[in-house]
């Protein structure tokens, strides 16, 4: 080939490149609009000079260290929707350590991640973070799977091949005189790991295991034992690059988990001091607040508490607390989300720890039907679509960039901290609007007629419908509607 051709052929690339890359923050300018997100809070606030150098140092020596990032969460968080759109960002800011912390999902008869299928063979039992006394010692995950079935396996198929590269996959598990032998596979290489290799981690829960190939599926096999009993405990694994730079994101928690998942983490010390975290985001408070509509007493103290936690595993590390989404459950706005996040932003402060306000973010109460009819937001009113936790995901990365900006514009600020909004007037436009409703519908069917400059989405959220809803009850086949017409609300 002609070096001219192979110019044209890289300038075409670059320039497509280039293309689907001004689209794709156009799109995301777009998307922040519709929803009306209030960008000002897109920051990881501190309270200290010295968090915000830690902080920046931490981001501006990734090219030499390693960036290793716990990211804690309930379902929002399990299947690795927000966790994948922001590695997708700051992998190209800060480089690529790999994929991070992998789990047989399927094993655990629960959903999985986003980025590959998992599958196994035999019999399996598990426990779960949000079990208030888990049956089985859980590790940094939040879910543990054991097996006594000689045939047992699991294996996970990604759904994007790792590149050949060396590679160094930390596989956790209990290692005592009954753990049976077993083979972990990729493609073409085998790595048993038998009693000669248990040995020599006498004492360790882990083994090491360096891999030099692509990665397409991952495997892990139980062998014939002569053992009169065998116990597979098994706790996840991580898959790193062997070269010590770049951001390693972990995904850990389990859905329904509320904070105090966080402390039920028995083997947390012992699989934190091998993985080595620089970062901590605690992104709990849903399952907290959304059934009885208030703040926990105990709440505050169990957050100081994991805070204690890991800086008793790491003096240094940086921990992060967020606030939640705006949530609607039993036919009324969740208002102990305003709560939630006073509490955090308090207790940020008393730590000595950052906050992540996405409740004021994502702008806050009464913003989550928005959502869900631009499609952001499931129609459960508690959990965001695909779309909405990629969303989040971006802001993720944007309050990291954001912060960092901040503190490289104002190196002597030992603060950054933002005044939480007050939603008084939007509770009580809420309030009456809701009591509106119920006077004039009188348990009965209402109805609205449409006046000038009306449309289907204002007359839904006016009235705590769904878009869908309306359409159904007028046999509307578009959202089209016209002065004058007179439609069915319930």
């Amino acid at each position: 080939m002609k070096p001219q051709t192979i110019f044209i052929i890289l300038f075409l690339i670059a320039a497509l490149s280039f293309s689907m890359s001004q689209a794709k923050a156009q799109s995301i300018k777009e998307e922040i609009e519709l929803l009306k997100v209030d960008t000002s809070y897109a920051y990881f606030q501190y309270h200290s000079l010295a968090t915000a150098k830690k902080f920046s140092e931490l981001f501006s020596n990734s090219k030499e260290k390693r960036v290793v990032i716990f990211h804690f969460g309930a379902s929002h968080i399990q299947a690795e929707i927000v966790t994948s759109r922001a590695k997708e960002y700051l992998y190209e800011n800060f480089g690529n350590a790999g994929p991070g912390f992998l789990f047989p999902f399927s094993a655990a008869k629960t959903y999985g991640s986003i980025n590959y299928k998992t599958s196994h063979t035999g019999t399996w039992t598990s426990a779960k973070s949000f079990q208030l006394m888990p049956k089985i010692p859980l590790g940094v995950r939040g879910m543990t799977v054991e097996t006594r079935d000689p045939e047992a396996s699991f294996s996970l198929a990604f759904n994007t091949p790792f590149p050949k590269e060396e590679y160094e996959l930390l596989l956790f598990f209990d290692n005592n005189a009954e753990t049976p032998d077993f083979k972990v596979a990729t493609g073409d290489f085998d790595f048993i790991v038998d009693e000669t290799v248990k040995s020599a981690q006498s004492g360790k829960n882990f083994v090491l295991i360096p891999i030099n190939q692509e990665i397409t599926a991952l495997s892990v096999e139980l062998l014939p034992s002569e053992k009169p009993s065998t116990l597979f405990r098994f706790y996840g694994m991580s898959l790193e690059k062997k070269r010590k730079s770049g951001v390693l994101y972990h995904s850990l928690g389990v859905g329904a988990s509320p904070f105090e998942a966080v402390l039920n983490l028995e083997k947390l010390k012992e699989q934190s001091e091998v993985l080595q975290p620089d970062l901590v985001i605690l992104d709990y408070g849903t399952n907290n607040i959304l059934y009885q509509n208030k703040v926990a007493a105990t709440l505050p103290k169990n957050v100081s508490k994991a805070i204690s936690n890991f800086r008793a595993i790491n003096p240094e590390v940086l921990i992060v607390l967020t606030s939640t989404q705006d949530l609607f459950y039993k036919r009324k706005y969740i208002d102990a989300g305003i709560d939630f996040a006073k509490m955090m932003d308090s207790l940020a402060k008393e730590n000595g720890v950052m906050y992540w306000n996405f409740y004021d973010l994502s702008r806050g109460y009464g913003q989550i039907k928005n959502w869900e009819q631009a499609g952001y937001a499931q129609n459960d009113y508690i959990h965001l679509t695909s779309k909405g936790y990629r969303l989040k995901g971006y802001l993720l990365n944007t309050s990291i960039l954001n912060t960092l900006k901040y503190h490289s514009d104002n190196p002597s600020a030992d603060s950054l901290h933002l005044p939480l909004k007050n939603y008084d007037a939007v509770r009580e436009q809420v309030k009456v609007v809701a009591q509106s409703t119920s006077t004039r519908s009188g348990g009965r069917s209402s109805t609205y007629k449409v006046k000038r400059g009306d449309t289907l989405s204002e007359i839904a959220a006016k009235y705590g419908v769904r878009v869908s809803t309306l359409k159904r009850l007028n046999n509307l086949r578009s959202d089209l509607i016209r002065i004058g017409q007179t439609l069915k609300i319930r």
